[in-house]
Parts: C-alpha cells; structure tokens; sequence
C-alpha cells in the first residue's frame, strides 16, 4: 500500500511539473516567436515601402445607437400651416417674398479629392486600368514578386529567415502533380511579360524558324538536357557539341552563341535548320532575343540551388579539371573565382574567360540581369542595385516557356510535351567523370554553409522563385 500511494503522488507531482513546464517555458517561447514573425513581416513591408490599406481609407463612420423604444421617442414635428392659417407678419416687417424670387438653395459641398495612389502602374498597362484599380481597391496590396525583390533591402540573415518560412509554400512540395494551385499567383497574366504563345505553337509545328534557346547555367543539369533535347528533336537538328552552335570566327567548337548580334544567330538557324541552340558561359542576351525572336524562340533554362551548384562547379572545375597537384580548398577557391569574377567583367574581346563567373557568389542572378546593364557585374553592397538586378533577373525569367529545378524534372515532361515532344523520360548524364551528388549541406560546415548562404541571398530569392514558377506552370490554368 505504502508503495502505491508514494507512485501516486508522483503521478502528481509529475502532472504539476508538465503544466508548470508548458505555463512557464512553452507559452513564452511561442509568444516570443509570434513576435519575431511579426517583427520579420513589419520590416519586409517598410521594405516594400507601403502603407497600409487601412491608412488611406477615410476614417469609418461612428456606429449608429440603437432605436429608442416607441414609448421615448420624441413626438413627431407638426404639420405646416396651410397659407390661410398663417399668422400675418408683424407690423413694419417686408412682405414674404415670391416662390420665383427666392434664392437659390446653396451648392452641395464638393466631393473630396480622390486619395493617392499606392501602387507604381506596370509599363504595360493599358490606359484606364489604373483608375478601375484604384475603384476596386483603395490601396492594391503588393505582389508576391514585389514581396521577394523587397527582401534584396533587407540584412541577408533576415531575408533568409523570411524564405525559411516558406511564403511560396515550395519546401515541402513532395509529388509537384498534386500541388493544388493557390487563389494568389505569382506569375502575371499580362500577355507581354509572359512567353510568347506563338513561338510555342510555331516550335510544335516545327515551323521554319522555331528553336528552341536553352540558357545553360553551368553545372545545373545542361549537358543531360542537350541529350534529352536531341531525342526529341533528332540529331540533325541540334548541334553536335553540347548543342552550342560553332562560329568559324571564334576558335573551337563552342561558338559562343550569346555574344552573337540577332542578324548572325537568324542566318545560321536558317542555314542550319537546328531547332536548339545552347548558351552556357555568356549573360543570357534577353535584348536581342526580345527584338528580334520574340515570336521564334522558346526560351528554356534549368535552375538548381545555388550552393549546390557551387559546391559541383568546384569538384568539377576546382579538382576534376584541376591540372594541379594540389586540390584547392571549396571555400578559398570560391572566394578567389568571386573576387576575381568581380574585379574582370566578362570580356566581349577573347573566349578565354568561359570561367570567369561561373564560381561568383549570385550567379543566376548575374546571368539573367547584366547583359544590358553592366552595373549589375558588381553592385559593391549597394542595396538599390541588388534590387533592381533581382527585378530585373525575375522580369527576365518569367518569359521563358520552361524554367525547370533540377530536384524536380522528374514531373517536367508535361511542360515539354505541349511542344510535342513525346520522348520525356528523365535523362541524366556528364561528360566526364562520373554522375555525382554535389550537397552543400553535407560538404560545408556549418557556418560556412550559413555564410555563403547569405552572400548568394539574391539567388537564394531566385531559386524559391524558380520553384514556385515551376508549379504554377505546371498546375495553374492561364490567367485570362
């Protein structure tokens, strides 16, 4: 008996100790983290530089009291006189004016100003579609784009706890053919910021002309896309080295197709007849292809998480490409290709600097943004600069036709398949070596691993981006 009395008020004690425990310790922790997620959303809106909604709406009207009963209700103002039963004016007072000569009623007050627009209007938009907005809503909220860009303001440790959250809800996306596509979009319904339907539809067709540009982000999943294009185009109509196009002005097979002028790149698909052509090394030239083959090219690209990508371009380019003895070293052999990318701008003048970016910190980023702006080469910390470069490579991205993860082109061959290609297994190949998995989880210590996450922020927002794209590609009905 003595025994199970001494367990029973243990059982006691242990039941006061959990809830002191969850009263004293759990409740604070949770209240502490709502107040660092609430603290993280006020920043990225001062990022966004908006202002509430509820700020530019007039104050609210005091609510209406409650009807007295009929009991306590005043009486009811009595009924006008009837002309004869009016008194008549006091002596000395003027006669009672006309109907026809009495003054008009005053003016109703005029209405007050329309309140100021919150939102930039796009480029692109129609004449008139702004004031139907501002009708509809006083005060548009921002797009899920212009959350992101806001985040290239931000410290970079508290942009990344922002993606750690997951706003684009990618993270945990295990089977992308079941991902239910959500009420706000990401991508934009305007036909001009969108791909080009008719390059699609002139690509299925195997029209003349129709080709397919594939902007290749070394060691992301390039060369096993140049096999699994060649399957469905046939190798007649791609090129034979790693599908990039050979010019007999630059010495080598790889003739760098993204410093070719539009004149140059239409003759030779012309002459050619090739279907594809490959750009690996150069910023992808988003002028030329959008003058001069909007209506001609499909744009495709394959995008991977950007440590891993810098993790296999150093065993690849660092130590299995090394001539060297002596293997450098994955975090000073990063930092010495980031400086040396920044300090030597790719050059236009030789094809000796195909490596030159491919180890520099917010890669992506620098390949789909500074072809038309060498600023975006180095933005030296500026803030304004790195956002616009976000922008700018974001902008550029949503109008190609595929952008593929690399973890995710196992659920990809819908996408390929409305341009008829009907061969849409997985492919995956190199060119040497042997097929390896690059983890920069497993390959960097930790605060390595934290530190060059947060000097490739920018590409960090990208590749969420690139992701999220995908599925809503996938899964989303066009917007009409």
């Amino acid at each position: 008996m003595g025994s199970d009395d001494g367990a029973k008020g243990r059982d006691g004690r242990s039941w006061w100790s959990a809830i002191a425990f969850l009263f004293f310790f759990v409740g604070p922790m949770l209240g502490l983290e709502q107040y660092l997620a609430a603290q993280r959303r006020l920043r990225v809106a001062r990022a966004l530089a908006v202002t509430p909604a509820a700020d530019a709406r007039p104050p609210a009207a005091p609510a209406a009291s409650p009807p007295l009963p009929p009991a306590a209700r005043p009486p009811p103002p009595p009924p006008p006189l009837p002309p004869a039963a009016r008194p008549p004016p006091p002596p000395g007072a003027p006669p009672p004016l006309p109907p026809a000569a009495r003054p008009p009623p005053p003016p109703p007050p005029a209405a007050p100003p329309p309140l100021p627009r919150t939102r930039a209007p796009p480029a692109d938009e129609p004449e008139g579609v702004a004031d139907a907005v501002a009708a509809d809503s006083l005060a548009a909220p921002p797009s899920l784009v212009d959350e992101l860009v806001a985040l290239a303001a931000l410290p970079p440790r508290e942009a990344l706890a922002y993606l750690d959250a997951d706003p684009l809800d990618v993270e945990r996306v295990s089977n992308a053919t079941a991902w239910t596509c959500p009420d706000r979009r990401l991508l934009s319904s305007s036909p001009r910021r969108n791909p080009s339907r008719a390059a699609a539809a002139s690509l299925k067709a195997a029209a003349p002309g129709a080709f397919v540009w594939f902007d290749h982000l070394s060691k992301a999943g390039g060369t096993s896309f140049c096999e699994f294009a060649r399957r469905n185009l046939g190798i007649k109509r791609t090129p034979s080295y790693y599908c990039m196009p050979p010019d007999p002005k630059v010495p080598g097979p790889d003739g760098r197709v993204g410093r070719w002028p539009g004149p140059q790149l239409k003759g030779y698909i012309e002459r050619t007849k090739h279907a594809v052509v490959a750009n690996e090394w150069d910023a992808f030239p988003a002028p030329v292809l959008e003058a001069g083959f909007r209506d001609a090219a499909v744009l495709m690209t394959i995008i991977r998480d950007p440590l891993d990508r810098l993790v296999s371009t150093h065993k690849f380019w660092g130590i299995l490409n090394n001539p060297a003895k002596v293997k450098p070293e994955l975090v000073p052999w990063l930092k010495r290709k980031n400086a040396a990318a920044r300090a030597r701008p790719m050059r236009r003048d030789t094809t000796n600097d195909f490596l030159s970016q491919v180890g520099r910190d917010n890669f992506a980023t620098w390949k789909f943004a500074s072809y038309a702006e060498p600023r975006f080469d180095d933005c030296k910390g500026d803030k304004a600069c790195a956002k616009d470069a976000l922008a700018t490579a974001l902008a550029v991205l949503e109008k190609f036709h595929v952008v593929v993860p690399t973890t995710w082109q196992a659920w990809a061959g819908p996408l390929y398949a409305g341009f008829g290609w009907t061969r849409l297994e997985e492919v995956h190949v190199v060119n040497i070596g042997k097929v390896q998995s690059s983890s920069s989880k497993k390959d960097l210590a930790p605060s390595d691993y934290a530190a060059l996450r947060e000097a490739n922020v920018l590409d960090e927002v990208l590749w969420h981006w690139a992701r999220r794209a995908f599925l809503e590609r996938l899964r989303c009905p066009p917007e009409l």
